[in-house]
């Protein structure tokens, strides 16, 4: 496992940081197996984002054989569009988890997206009073919309969560790299984007006529089709690997439903990108730009 620092919090964390979201089917025990595998594999960074007994039973468990010192555990705030989280909420919130699974502290506390989420400036307020009093060492916002960068350019935030991958845009790429000059601590969501997750959807282009194919010796290049065919290789790794290789990321989020897959996600942090990988991805992305710009001015 690889470290990298968080920000400017004097912390260092795991490369990648493994979400603990709701999983019905996972009882109390197999979230303890699941969170070992981690720590095993060198992980020391969590999110929990989920409030059933069994995630909360299983990470408890498995957090209490480490010393807390060790560990840098975060909590997703999540309100909804229709119910705005109140301050007395997320008061409640972060004293009835504390209490629950003995950590002392959370190391950060992430809003989720308040491009959807509603926020009253009172919980705000109240988040920055648990910061004073220590009892959340960090604050982070988690989005990718106006509200978002907003909320980032405010100054009253430690860390954001926003989505990067091999797929993302100049906006996302310059949100991510003008983090750093604000000394925030960067969490990568999204690694792997869901129209690269179904083989049908491997490429963002449809596939060019075969007169088209036959005139243009450029017209097969841009496609998405490396990320399963490159030996050794599967879509995930490659885009797990790629986002991996953004030096203002401070750590990517994953998720995973058993031990192995923890393990063969944390194996793809000692694995570099295969050769030719890189100018691929480039050019895959470079075509599905002006693809994109060709239908607006149609």
């Amino acid at each position: 496992m690889r470290y990298r620092p968080f920000g400017s919090a004097g912390v260092a964390v795991s490369a990648i940081t493994l979400r603990l979201e709701d999983q019905p089917r996972l009882r109390g025990a197999d979230w303890r197996k699941l969170i070992f595998a981690a720590l095993e594999s060198g992980i020391n960074s969590f999110e929990i984002d989920g409030v059933s007994p069994a995630l909360i039973e299983g990470a408890t468990e498995a957090f209490s054989t480490v010393e807390r010192r060790l560990l840098f555990i975060a909590w997703r705030l999540r309100g909804s569009s229709d119910r705005a989280l109140r301050a007395q909420a997320v008061h409640d919130m972060i004293e009835q988890s504390l209490d629950r699974t003995g950590l002392g502290h959370l190391d950060l506390a992430t809003l989720d997206d308040p491009d959807t989420n509603a926020f009253p400036a009172e919980t705000l307020e109240q988040l920055k009073a648990l910061r004073g009093s220590r009892l959340i060492r960090l604050l982070g916002v988690a989005g990718a919309g106006e509200k978002f960068d907003a909320y980032v350019a405010s100054g009253q935030f430690e860390a954001m969560a926003t989505p990067f991958n091999l797929a993302s845009g100049w906006v996302d790429r310059n949100r991510v790299r003008a983090a750093m000059t604000r000394e925030m601590a960067v969490i990568g969501l999204d690694y792997w984007p869901d129209p690269l997750r179904e083989e049908p959807k491997h490429s963002f282009l449809s596939r060019p006529s075969l007169w088209r194919r036959k005139t243009d010796p450029l017209a097969d290049v841009g496609g998405y089709d490396f990320l399963r065919n490159t030996p050794g290789w599967n879509a995930q790794q490659i885009c797990l690997a790629y986002a991996l290789t953004e030096p203002s990321v401070a750590t990517v989020h994953v998720t995973a439903g058993a031990p192995a897959e923890v393990e063969g996600l944390a194996a793809i942090v000692e694995r570099d990108l295969p050769t030719g990988c890189a100018a691929q991805i480039e050019m895959a992305r470079f075509s599905a730009q002006q693809a994109e710009r060709s239908k607006r001015r149609a």
